[in-house]
């Protein structure tokens, strides 16, 4: 980031502001993870997810930790790849429909409400931007209500109108499960989309016509306060991919990819001096019982029942979201 102070419109907020640097913040440190990702991982773990739960569609997770090394320091990796048979595209025009339905539909589109009344999904809510121009600027109603065409974003003057924008997910699926007790809790997360994560392959092997990658870092900003130690505004370093497949057959599968640096250092956080009850218990046990006790293997624990959390927020975002898939093709069809 540059040591010159930005220049921000006089409309900004000191919220605006914050979130803005945030964001700056977030795309330097998600392309760096981005650069593991997209390398060679030594001493990757990687393992099956199991959901416990049924969906509509047929998918498979897996989940994985590594190493990594961002900003000069060490980090470990936490995260989770999802597949799913999404739908079929047979349409003379598919490629072209597939592009116009990721890019400009997918976002604005992700929500619905479920039989019991409850909301599902993503609301999306545009904020803040900066243009390929270097100019910093907010939307004001109605604008605020979707997300842009990915299209429109650039690196270059010329090249796409903006530079980034910032998203915040209102997340309507997520819901804690303690034995029988369901709780749907209230979440959001800001998130900015870029060119940097943002991916389109032409014939990338034998069987696929086309693959369309969107993606984008997490802001280290909770919308809405909780007292989560991991999670939207938590996840220190984070990004998430959804990646949109047509294959020769008809067929749309879908991946979606989603990796945090560090893994999870609480559970819960009750405040910067306040050590998290469930790691920090670990951590005394193996400390008092001289490792007879694996704080390590309850870490891994841990994690991977979060990653599953996150799994399952996501599953039931396809779920519903190929309902909303088969209405847009229809409508396109009339």
């Amino acid at each position: 980031m540059s040591a010159t102070p930005a220049k921000y419109p006089l409309d900004f907020t000191e919220l605006d502001r914050f979130l803005a640097d945030k964001t700056e913040e977030a795309l330097v440190r998600g392309a760096e993870l981005q650069t593991w990702r997209d390398g060679p991982k030594k001493g990757l773990r990687s393992f099956p997810l199991d959901l416990e739960k049924k969906f509509k569609l047929e998918n498979r997770a897996e989940g994985y930790f590594g190493e990594t090394n961002i900003d000069g320091r060490a980090r470990s990796v936490m995260g989770a790849k999802q597949f799913n048979k999404f739908g079929r595209l047979d349409r003379p025009n598919a490629a072209e429909m597939l592009k116009d339905f990721v890019y400009k539909e997918f976002l604005p589109r992700a929500h619905w409400t479920y039989s019991d009344g409850n909301p599902g999904g993503f609301t999306v809510e545009q904020s803040i931007y900066k243009t390929t121009s270097g100019e910093y600027g907010k939307f004001h109603a109605p604008q605020t209500s979707g997300c842009i065409d990915w299209r429109e974003l650039g690196t270059e003057p010329g090249a796409g109108h903006y530079k980034w924008v910032l998203l915040t997910l209102q997340i309507h699926d997520f819901i804690m499960e303690m034995g029988p007790i369901q709780k749907r809790l209230k979440e959001a997360a800001c998130v900015s989309p870029s060119t940097r994560f943002m991916k389109l392959i032409e014939t990338p092997d034998e069987d696929r016509v086309l693959s369309i990658q969107i993606g984008y870092p997490f802001v280290e900003f909770a919308p809405v306060p909780n007292v989560f130690g991991f999670g939207p505004g938590k996840f220190g370093i984070a990004l998430k991919y959804f990646i949109f497949s047509l294959h020769k057959d008809g067929e749309v599968t879908t991946e979606m990819d989603f990796m945090a640096a560090p893994r999870c250092e609480k559970v819960f956080d009750f405040g910067k001096y306040i050590p998290d009850p469930l790691y920090g218990t670990a951590d005394m046990l193996e400390m008092f019982t001289l490792g007879m006790v694996s704080a390590a293997a309850f870490h891994d624990k841990m994690d991977t029942s979060m990653l599953v959390t996150h799994c399952r927020v996501h599953q039931a975002l396809m779920d519903g979201l190929s309902d909303v898939w088969a209405t847009w093709l229809a409508e396109s069809a009339a």
